[in-house]
């Protein structure tokens, strides 16, 4: 990635600066024109707050001034002056707020940039300011709290170095440093004065304190003993080291212990971050207390309360942790790193000597629950009774360090965590809205608020610096008292347990020791709910971490990958006097900005020179990526330990990387490149937790896919998604080939082969680029990288293959398994590499020769004694169902080059002889298995759409041959367990599977709807080939029954009647497309039943049932035929009626089903008499469904009257009579 330094920012200091902060404010435009009259004067004075809004509000009315960004910065000096700087914010560095000077002479390659607005006040302190924390500080919290820091008043904790304390623990008077709080009011600095319940301000004029003026005369943070008017300020004890979060307020370290701020002080705070000058107690007490989201000006309540801040009691607290730390105590250190609060404020991170404790805080429930905020114990004070039930609190050590460095700073930082990427997206959409259901409203705060949270710390001392993950767990028993409507202890405090990591990828060392660190937040879209694509890599586009050396050096590193070196600059100069590193937020909140916005990572570096500069960290890309990974490469395996020139081509480096010689290749530099290929395809388990969506719980295995993205290069995206949030990144894929490969092969290079890692990376990069086509938009260099990396792979497979043979008659049962032994895992990258490149055939081959070497196979076997014989190869049916898959697949992809490797290939041939049921599911796994999926199928995904592959399909089947063997004596369907009523086909020969094949494609035993016109009309240009498919299907079957005939040839044997039953079934289908002529010629004289329904098909019902009721002797056949036929003809009248289509609904009395059989019965008969009575049986068996004047007229006109009206016209006349009644009732 590009660092460049930026221009320098004027601090207009006359002394040297100790400790700073920044924040991003809202100031009036007014103040670039009041400032250029007095930019040159460093006493520079406006009764005017950038931090008040009502002020902002009341002085302009342009509505771009209101929505202007600043950075704000607040300096502490060494002679104890405190100032306060306003400086543009955004890109460009051009704008035209910004006044440039300086001599050029002195910095030639940057620019002065001056503030907008100033505020001064000289000898505020007594005493060097060492550390200023602020209120408003964003490096601790979300993104998402920078809009309601930019709105609302800060409050700063000074810690002066008055040399009056010790940070020792045995001491007197613990804790190095004296601390106020401060704040900004009026334009000047004002000591935070306590929140009493008379607290006005019309009351107590004495409240502004100071000047806001530079001269020597304004007021110290004393109070003045003559007044006797002023208000009490706040009063804190001594500290050795302090931060600040939202959700636990100011925490400090002295001697042992660790503690918040007592109930006073808390109150204090929230008053002077939410009162204005215009406030008073009374209207802030009438706005709800600390609890409301409006300041007390009404003017802002009324023109911007959809911006405004957001106020809330603490409800993380420190408490019984005085003890809670071990001797020594906390380390003295007033820089901003040297104490963290994780976890979103629920640990504290404290320094003892070069080893890092973690203490946990307690969880005041109440206080995060909407309307009980004014019953929170950080302002109300926990009762005495109440601590005495709260054990004490013992820290948890984090790690120690080997280098003890008492001269350079010890250096804490919470670079991001899992509660991040829920706070906005998930939080605001199931807790912050409004709930008609009160309880349930509340229940869903709580669990939002219970959740275990896991943070990635960044811990550093002297020259070390390592990435630890701790988790923090709310106490279990807490939480289940609290769901079951129980307040725990009597004051909802909730326990928490801390968890720490051990460090994922151990301890990097610099050059230089580290002097100060700062995180630089990724671009996370809220809306995806992942980070902002990267052209590159993931690393760049998640959060990073910047260090600041001894020797001058600004580091970038990925927290997943520390020791691996994204960008450096050198900022200071020999000797360094830069001192601080502060990361300044982004100028507008991340979820608000769109894709294309993307704003560039900000740092901001500071020397006790006086001088401020701005570091830009932009976005690397691909040519920088491929450059260091090119590089890294050559450090790994020597230059030509691996296809340089092919990677190099593949990823665009530049001819210098490809020069690039470097040192002797060691295990720990392809240890390195291990640990930042894992980072970059985002396998590293970190990565995978963090770079997701962020996880609300630690643990567990987490599936990460990859997909190919539409939008991106003109070669295609490719997003690395996890599944469970739907987080991603993008690579570009012949980045993701290519590292995937040198991934697969840094595995089996090191000390202890990792093969795990490298067939789950290989697998995982073929799934996400899918079927690989030849042509497809993976380039020929990246290709050959893959196939070069899986030839190499599979010579290690054939050597320890040899190694493993050449051992294993003298292995015992209890001898250690060769290095051979990982044999099967080089092949099994190897295949996969080869499939991500699109040489399917090749992996298919591969496979093959493997399963088919009877020498490997009969090691595997003499190997189950003393070692697993899946060490040396796979068992039968996982390689059958690895091809299988792959080769359903490639015949999924309907692309035609991977469909012919599917028909020629002989590992289909193969497996289908092996195993039919298995190999038939490469042709029939996507076919629709119900109605509603073939009602939703899409007219392209027809199985006979495609007019060529379904002939070339039932070809391959037919010719067939499958071997008798285990797969047929379990398969349900095996001729041992087949009877001739089961309807289960047994796939012993081609034949049979064939059938199988095309039942499948036709849908006639899966639902396929024989109503819905819409499938038959996109496919009229395919008829012809589909009425194919069909007739072959009915001639298989037919072939079937007549060579399946036992001895008798009248006889079907029980397999000859399951050809015969589907053989029927088929000519009774309504959705049948066979061309009945032809079939019926080809039809024996013996088949009757078959010939009658042909006969059907082509119209001739009557000769169908004189089929039936004359040659078959059988009138329920005949019955039955016409009663399918009825059905059939109620469908099509219901089916026009809903299309209202009335033209094409049938007539009764010109279709009736039952007529043909009367006339057969009555003239086909050759015992007149009985011809009759089955006719008359028919018109009283169908009296309520035959057509019953048409059926009377055609009966003989001899007929007696007694022989039909018992049967049929008495019953019909009462229920004609009946249905009239009904119909009368119904219209009465």
């Amino acid at each position: 990635m590009s660092t460049t330094l930026g221009p320098s920012w004027n601090l207009r200091s006359s002394s040297s600066p100790r400790s700073l902060t920044v924040s991003l404010t809202k100031s009036p435009e007014q103040f670039s024109s009041n400032t250029a009259a007095s930019s040159t004067s460093h006493n520079h004075h406006h009764n005017n707050n950038p931090f008040e809004d009502d002020e902002l509000l009341s002085t302009t009315s342009d509505p771009s001034a209101a929505s202007a960004s600043f950075y704000s910065l607040t300096v502490g000096t060494e002679r104890g002056s405190l100032h306060q700087r306003s400086y543009p914010a955004g890109n460009s560095r051009n704008g035209s707020n910004s006044r440039r000077g300086g001599n050029k002479s002195d910095y030639s390659s940057s620019s002065y940039i001056d503030p907008e607005h100033s505020i001064n006040l000289q000898a505020a302190a007594q005493g060097s300011i060492s550390g200023i924390v602020s209120s408003s500080t964003q490096q601790q919290q979300s993104a998402l709290d920078i809009n309601n820091n930019a709105n609302s008043t800060p409050v700063f904790l000074l810690l002066v170095d008055d040399n009056r304390g010790s940070g020792a623990s045995t001491s007197s008077n613990p804790g190095a440093f004296a601390a106020h709080l401060v704040t900004l009011r009026h334009g000047t600095f004002t000591k935070l004065t306590q929140y009493l319940e008379d607290n006005n301000e019309s009351k107590h004029p004495s409240n502004r304190m100071g000047g806001g003026g530079g001269s020597r005369g304004n007021l110290r943070f004393e109070e003045s003993p003559t007044n006797t008017n002023a208000m009490a300020t706040v009063s804190l004890p001594r500290m050795n080291c302090a931060t600040y979060h939202s959700n636990c307020g100011f925490v400090y370290a002295s001697g042992t212990g660790v503690y918040s701020l007592t109930a006073n002080n808390v109150k204090a705070v929230l008053n002077g971050m939410m009162m204005t000058n215009a406030a008073s107690k009374d209207a802030y007490a009438r706005q709800g207390g600390f609890g409301n989201k409006y300041p007390s000006s009404s003017r802002i309540r009324q023109s911007t309360a959809a911006t405004l801040p957001t106020t809330t009691p603490p409800h993380a607290i420190f408490l019984k942790a005085a003890s809670s730390l071990p001797r020594p105590g906390a380390r003295c250190s007033a820089t901003r790193n040297s104490m963290t609060l994780a976890c979103s404020g629920r640990v504290a991170i404290v320094t003892v000597s070069n080893s890092f404790y973690a203490v946990p805080a307690g969880l005041d429930v109440g206080a995060a629950v909407t309307g009980m905020e004014n019953t929170a114990l950080s302002t109300n004070g926990v009762p005495a009774s109440v601590l005495t039930t709260i054990p004490n609190v013992a820290a948890s050590k984090i790690l120690a360090f080997g280098q003890s460095s008492q001269v350079h700073p010890v250096i804490a930082i919470e670079v991001i965590t899992s509660s991040d990427c829920h706070s906005y997206s998930s939080f605001s959409s199931t807790v912050a809205k409004s709930s008609s259901d009160a309880a349930a409203h509340q229940d869903a705060q709580y669990n939002q608020f219970l959740k275990p949270i896991t943070s990635l710390l960044i811990l550093a001392s002297g020259r070390e610096c390592t990435a630890v993950e701790i988790v923090s767990t709310p106490d279990p028993r807490s939480v289940s008292l609290l769901g079951k409507g129980s307040n725990t202890n009597n004051n909802r405090i909730v326990s928490t347990n801390v968890k720490t990591l051990p460090p994922r990828h151990g301890i990097c060392n610099f050059a230089s020791p580290i002097l100060a660190a700062a995180p630089l937040r990724g671009n996370f879209d809220y809306e995806r709910r992942n980070y902002r694509d990267s052209s590159s890599s993931s690393l760049t586009s998640g959060p990073l971490v910047a260090l600041l050396t001894v020797d001058g050096l600004i580091h970038i590193r990925s927290p997943f990958c520390l020791a691996v070196p994204l960008s450096s600059i050198e900022v200071g100069t020999r000797p360094n006097d830069y001192f601080s590193v502060l990361s300044l937020p982004p100028s507008s909140p991340p979820h608000q900005r769109a894709a294309a916005e993307e704003e560039d990572r900000k740092i901001l570096i500071t020397s006790y020179g006086g001088e401020a500069r701005t570091v830009t960290c932009r976005e690397e890309s691909s040519q920088d990526f491929a450059d260091r990974l090119l590089k890294m490469s050559i450090d790994a395996f020597g230059p030509n330990g691996f296809p340089r020139l092919e990677l190099a081509e593949a990823l665009g480096a530049t001819f210098s990387a490809c020069s690039y010689v470097g040192a002797d290749a060691t295990a720990s530099k392809r240890g390195l490149l291990r640990q930042y290929l894992e980072a970059v395809l985002g396998l590293a388990e970190d990565v995978r937790f963090f770079m997701g969506a962020g996880n609300d719980s630690h643990g567990g295995d987490r599936n990460v896919s990859m997909v190919v993205s539409e939008e991106g290069p003109e070669t295609g995206g490719l997003e690395v998604v996890d599944q469970s949030l739907s987080g991603a990144v993008t690579l570009d894929p012949n980045a993701l080939i290519t590292c995937t490969a040198l991934l697969c092969l840094v595995c089996f290079q090191l000390d202890t082969a990792n093969a795990t890692i490298a067939n789950r990376a290989a697998k995982a990069c073929s799934t996400a680029l899918g079927i690989v086509k030849p042509t497809d938009r993976i380039s020929k260099s990246a290709m050959a990288v893959c196939d070069l990396v899986a030839d190499r792979l599979l010579k290690e497979a054939a050597a320890a293959s040899i190694s493993l043979l050449s051992s294993s008659s003298s292995m015992s049962a209890t001898a250690r398994p060769s290095p051979g032994s990982a044999s099967m895992e080089y092949v099994e990258a190897a295949v996969w590499l080869l499939r991500s490149c699109g040489y399917h055939s090749k992996a298919l081959q591969v496979l093959e020769e493997r399963m088919n070497n009877p020498t490997l196979r009969n090691a595997s076997v003499g190997m189950s004694s003393g070692g697993s014989s899946s060490s040396m190869g796979w068992s039968q049916i996982k390689y059958d169902s690895y091809f299988a898959a792959h080769l359903g697949e490639l015949w999924s992809s309907k692309d035609d080059a991977c469909c012919q490797i599917v028909l020629r290939s002989t590992a289909t041939r193969d497996l289908i002889t092996r195993n039919p049921a298995l190999g038939l599911s490469i042709f029939t796994a996507m076919h629709p298995q119900n109605e509603k999926e073939w009602r939703n199928m899409k007219p392209s995904d027809d199985p006979l759409d495609n007019p060529n592959y379904p002939y070339k399909v039932v070809e391959l089947l037919k010719a067939i041959n499958p071997k008798i063997g285990v797969y047929d004596m379990e398969s349900p369907g095996s001729a041992a367990t087949v009877s001739a009523s089961s309807g289960t086909l047994p796939l012993n020969s081609g034949r049979a599977i064939a059938v199988t094949y095309l039942e499948s494609a036709i849908g006639i035993a899966s639902g396929r709807p024989t109503e819905d016109h819409s499938l038959n009309e996109t496919r009229s240009q395919t008829s012809d080939s589909v009425a194919d498919m069909h007739d072959e299907l009915s001639y298989l079957l037919l072939e079937g029954v007549i060579s399946e005939r036992g001895d008798r040839n009248d006889v079907d044997s029980a397999l000859g009647g399951i050809y015969r039953h589907k053989l029927r079934r088929l000519l009774s289908w309504e959705g049948a497309k066979i061309r009945s002529d032809r079939l019926l010629t080809s039809l024996p004289s013996s088949f009757l039943r078959e010939h009658a329904l042909l006969l059907g098909r082509m119209g001739r019902h009557e000769d169908a049932i004189k089929i039936f009721y004359s040659d078959l002797g059988s009138i329920e056949l005949a019955l039955e035929y016409c009663d399918v036929r009825y059905e059939r003809q109620q469908a099509q009248i219901e089916e026009a009626k809903l299309r209202g289509d009335r033209g094409n609904v049938i007539k009764p009395q010109h279709e009736c089903s039952y007529l043909p059989l009367v006339k057969v019965a009555l003239n086909s008969d050759p015992d007149s008499d009985r011809g009759l009575a089955s006719a008359i049986q028919v018109l009283s068996l169908r009296r309520n469904s035959i057509d019953k004047s048409a059926a009377l007229a055609l009966l003989p006109k001899n007929v007696p009257m007694s022989a039909v009206v018992r049967p049929f016209l008495i019953p019909a006349i009462v229920e004609n009579e009946s249905q009239v009644r009904r119909l009368a009732v119904a219209e009465g």
